[in-house]
């Protein structure tokens, strides 16, 4: 809104302008393929190759490549990756039910069943972290008047330190009775926040925590364990029947030190209260004890207890937390879907004693000898939920079927990229060579993914001989290599390109083996002299042949990295009023992103104008576009292509010199 003038003077007036644009991550790789151990067909994020070896096994599984390739993506400078196991077994599962007996708690087992199978057997006991009770404060009074009550006796004081702002009170002389609420209290006086409507000298005074029906704040003694999300069930014992009993949420407990030997904890519930407690008589004291439980799970000689765990995920002890992140434990803990509607605490899991304790079942076997195309296509659609993988790798599939899936769903993504493996031992032409086998990977042409060739020899997980591995994981870590050090612009090959863990090569190529596999879009991997360490020596993508505009991996994915930043970087502008003063926004902020990168070397060019420009004007939003709500922006950049080819002229100079005037 402008500044509204009205006398000579200066105004100041401030504007928001457009968020900066962040550049999104470019080098998370996404590895697919079986494992010895982990969860199953889940997106797991790790920072290590120790990481992986903890999770998902010390060795990898017979006739495997992915261990392999995660180990060498690390080894050549890779940081942040995901593995997804890829499995056709099923986990043991039971559901735990609630008091109505509907499903309220699955657990499932970490691991595939055993052969021969030893069951996970799981009981679950009730338990109270908190056993509590009302605090009611009480005094004598000596005066009371107006907006002040005095309090009578030797601890006349002490007591008046027990009432704290917002405390509601009831005096009561035997004749005259009404509430009142404290502002403070001031030595031995209570100050209240209205004049009271009767004088008092004599009576009692008492603390009124509970209203019915609309108090949601209580205060407590004995409550040291009680946290937000702790399920509290107050009762009131003994009473005129029926007895009266209400459950209700913590939401905030605020401690109350009011002297060296009394704390009370001021309890904010998420709901008011709905059932009325009587506080007037000491001898029918109200009682707050929490609906915790505990969980021991079994398998053969281990044993794992898991004490007063919470259904609410509030809580610093909520179940599904406590239960999975234990890095040991034989179970992971989940709300049912659809997840039990029952509230608190009818949701907490009935108790099973521990001889009858519930045996988890249904499971199969995983056998990564029978893994089908399918079942990788379905950890690839897994993958869909990770936003931020950049690069992915299936090194145990060579065929056409999940080859052609993994470019499929890098354009379908528009945010990945693959990176393809040729299969083992095949020629560089005729049939079934490298290059038949790229022409069937080709997809829409728009370089989404790449292949490399030949295998390499790396060293085993066991015994000295080297082995022969797909290249893929290896190859995505001189992909990250690259970007932190020189920039994803620059392409992931040439002298920058050595493959760290790789012994040698499934063959070696001369140049005039690589030239017709280059020419075409097939990555070789070189050894130019005995002992040297292969040197990745291509950087086309699978879109060579067909579209050259996409034909280096450099390209496609500084195009995949400017577009996801800018995708993301401009979500503020959604919904703002389509006008030219938004299009100013958007057009300083996208220059400023691409500027930045021009100066990193991403973009050609001696000066910005040079090397991109971004348009937002009428032309493209007609007053048909913006009537649709849609906002058209055109970027244009110019990327800095690799120097793949380095031709020097040389010839025979005679010498000399020549001078002229002008």
């Amino acid at each position: 809104m402008a500044v509204q003038v009205s006398y000579p003077g200066v105004y100041i007036e401030e504007f928001t302008p457009g968020a900066p644009i962040a550049g999104v991550g470019t080098s998370t790789a996404a590895f697919l393929g079986p494992a010895t151990a982990g969860p199953m067909n889940t997106p797991t994020k790790l920072t290590s190759w120790e990481a992986f070896q903890r999770r998902f096994g010390s060795a990898p599984v017979a006739g495997s490549y992915v261990w392999y390739s995660v180990r060498g993506f690390f080894e050549n400078g890779g940081t942040v990756c995901y593995f997804v196991r890829v499995s056709n077994g099923a986990l043991d599962r039971f559901d735990l039910l609630d008091g109505a007996g509907n499903p309220t708690v699955r657990l499932t087992a970490r691991t595939t069943p055993s052969t021969p199978a030893v069951p996970i057997t799981a009981y679950v006991t009730d338990v109270s972290a908190v056993n509590a009770r009302a605090f009611r404060p009480t005094g004598a009074v000596k005066t009371a008047s107006g907006a002040t009550i005095q309090l009578n006796g030797a601890t006349a004081a002490a007591n008046a330190a027990q009432f704290l702002a917002g405390n509601v009170i009831i005096i009561d002389d035997g004749t005259n009775h009404e509430s009142a609420t404290v502002v403070r209290a001031d030595n031995d006086l209570l100050r209240l926040t209205t004049s009271l409507a009767h004088a008092y000298t004599a009576g009692t005074v008492s603390l009124t925590p509970v209203v019915a029906n609309s108090t949601d704040t209580i205060r407590l003694i004995a409550a040291d364990n009680l946290a937000a999300g702790s399920v509290l069930t107050f009762s009131q014992l003994p009473m005129a029947p029926p007895a009266v009993t209400d459950s209700k949420v913590v939401q905030s407990v605020n401690v109350e030190r009011i002297s060296p030997t009394l704390t009370t904890y001021r309890v904010v519930l998420t709901r008011p209260f709905a059932q009325p407690f009587d506080l007037a008589s000491t001898a029918n004291e109200l009682t707050a004890t929490s609906q915790e439980f505990s969980l021991t799970v079994t398998r053969g000689t281990t044993s794992k207890t898991y004490d007063q765990l919470s259904m609410d995920p509030a809580h610093p002890s909520y179940y599904a937390a406590i239960v999975n992140n234990d890095p040991t434990g034989l179970v992971t803990a989940a709300p049912f879907d659809p997840p039990n509607t029952a509230t608190p605490p009818d949701n907490r899991p009935k108790a099973i004693p521990v001889a009858n304790a519930v045996t988890l079942a249904g499971g199969s076997a995983d056998d990564p000898t029978t893994l089908q195309a399918q079942n990788y296509k379905d950890a690839l659609a897994i993958s869909d939920t990770v936003d931020d993988i950049n690069l992915l790798c299936i090194p145990d599939r060579q065929d056409m079927d999940v080859q052609m899936a993994i470019v499929a769903h890098c354009e379908n993504m528009q945010d990945r990229f693959g990176i393809l493996d040729s299969r083992r031992g095949a020629p560089s032409s005729g049939t079934g060579s490298v290059v038949e086998q790229l022409h069937g990977v080709e997809g829409n042409s728009g370089g989404y993914a790449a292949l490399y060739y030949p295998w390499i020899l790396v060293a085993p997980a066991s015994g000295s001989a080297p082995l022969l591995v797909p290249p893929s994981g290896h190859i995505a870590g001189v992909y990250a290599r690259t970007d932190q050090r020189r920039g994803l612009f620059k392409a992931p090959a040439g002298t920058e390109g050595g493959v760290n863990g790789a012994l040698g090569v499934d063959m070696v190529m001369t140049d005039a083996d690589q030239g017709d596999l280059n020419l075409v879009g097939v990555n070789v991997l070189r050894v130019f002299r005995p002992g040297d360490r292969p040197i990745v020596w291509g950087a086309r993508t699978t879109a060579t042949e067909k579209n050259p505009n996409w034909q280096y991996v450099n390209i496609r994915r500084l195009f995949l990295f400017l577009e996801e930043s800018i995708q993301e970087g401009i979500q503020w502008a959604l919904f703002e009023p389509h006008n030219p003063p938004l299009w100013q926004k958007l057009k300083r902020t996208i220059t400023g992103f691409l500027t930045e990168q021009w100066r990193d070397g991403a973009l050609f060019g001696t000066k910005p104008e040079e090397a991109f420009y971004v348009r937002i004007d009428e032309v493209l939003n007609t007053d048909y576009e913006r009537s649709l709500g849609r906002l058209h922006i055109e970027i244009g950049v110019r990327p800095s292509y690799p120097a793949e080819f380095i031709i020097v002229r040389i010839g025979i100079w005679q010498g000399g010199s020549a001078v002229s005037e002008t």
